[in-house]
């Protein structure tokens, strides 16, 4: 099998699991199929409504209405498990100093783990009752853990429940231990919370430099440009020339409007790094800073031709 077709079907798997964790009610197959055939609805309209109004504006939107309609679609069930996830973590150290007091207290796992699933932990108490169940069902403490553990989309939330059963397996004061880890997973949410704080001039500078400022010089360049051309054109005598003056004009808009969408592209790389520390993560933001900077770019066109002189493109 290809890897791409491998990596294709991973990406399916995990996202059908995503649905199912955070209890989506439409099946991960047809929500997507909805969602692709929504997209392609809209940047139908959009095309068509271009060409039929005879809109000075390029059909490279209707490609980036799609992108924005099916990022939205397909993002919207990925941002209710990202604050299932975000839940789990903030209220994962207080869970765990719960358990060990009860712990310490002479309580039996099960008891401490019942506890935690009355509290008021949202996501993580619904966790834990799965957790019981399944204890209740005849498995053994580390199996019905490491249920949680993958059902919890997390690398904080992995490493602690691997630590937690090593402790069981060693034999070591799990109370203590758990105090340890719930000071440590406080400390990490903590770090991740001030990353995200630190970095948030440095992703307004990214979003206004890049859909806002660049779009708005790139299309007030082109306008300049283009009136050059056409000025040439104009006090030209031969018909060649004119085409060829037009077909230079067209090819220029053209240029400068694929520059922009590479530009966006890269503006989402770099916010998606500097923000999450992943590339993936960028999928969501290119197809929202794409539409801000089309509108942007096209906003710039109606000011340019107001005070250079009305030119149309």
């Amino acid at each position: 099998m290809d890897k791409r077709t491998v990596q294709g079907f991973k990406f399916f798997q995990k996202y059908k699991k995503m649905l199912k964790d955070i209890k989506f009610k439409m099946p991960a197959e047809l929500w997507m199929l909805i969602s692709t055939a929504l997209s392609l609805c809209a940047a139908i309209a959009t095309f068509g409504l271009i060409a039929l109004l005879h809109l000075a504006i390029s059909p490279l939107v209707s490609l980036v209405i799609f992108l924005v309609v099916i990022d939205v679609m397909l993002g919207y069930p990925y941002l209710l498990a990202m604050k299932r996830i975000n839940a789990i973590e903030e209220a994962l150290p207080d869970a765990l100093k719960q358990l060990a007091d009860t712990l310490k207290a002479g309580g039996t796992y099960e008891y401490a783990l019942r506890e935690i699933s009355t509290s008021e932990y949202g996501p993580l108490s619904k966790e834990m009752e799965n957790v019981l169940r399944k204890m209740e069902e005849g498995e053994n403490l580390e199996d019905s853990l490491n249920s949680f553990s993958r059902n919890v989309d997390s690398k904080l939330v992995k490493r602690t429940i691997a630590i937690i059963n090593d402790a069981i397996k060693a034999g070591a004061g799990l109370a203590d231990i758990l105090d340890d880890i719930a000071d440590d997973v406080r400390a990490m949410h903590r770090i991740t919370k001030e990353r995200i704080s630190g970095t948030m001039l440095q992703v307004i500078f990214i979003v206004t430099a890049g859909s806002v400022v660049a779009p708005v010089i790139m299309r007030m360049v082109t306008t300049v440009v283009q009136l050059l051309i056409e000025t040439s054109a104009g006090i030209a005598t031969s018909k060649a020339i004119v085409v060829e003056a037009i077909a230079t004009r067209d090819l220029i808009v053209m240029l400068m409007q694929i520059y922009l969408i590479i530009e966006v592209t890269a503006s989402g790389l770099m916010i998606s790094l500097t923000r999450e520390g992943k590339v993936n993560k960028s999928l969501i933001y290119i197809p929202v800073l794409l539409l801000v900077a089309f509108i942007c770019y096209y906003l710039a066109l109606f000011a340019s031709g107001m005070i250079i002189g009305g030119v149309k493109v």
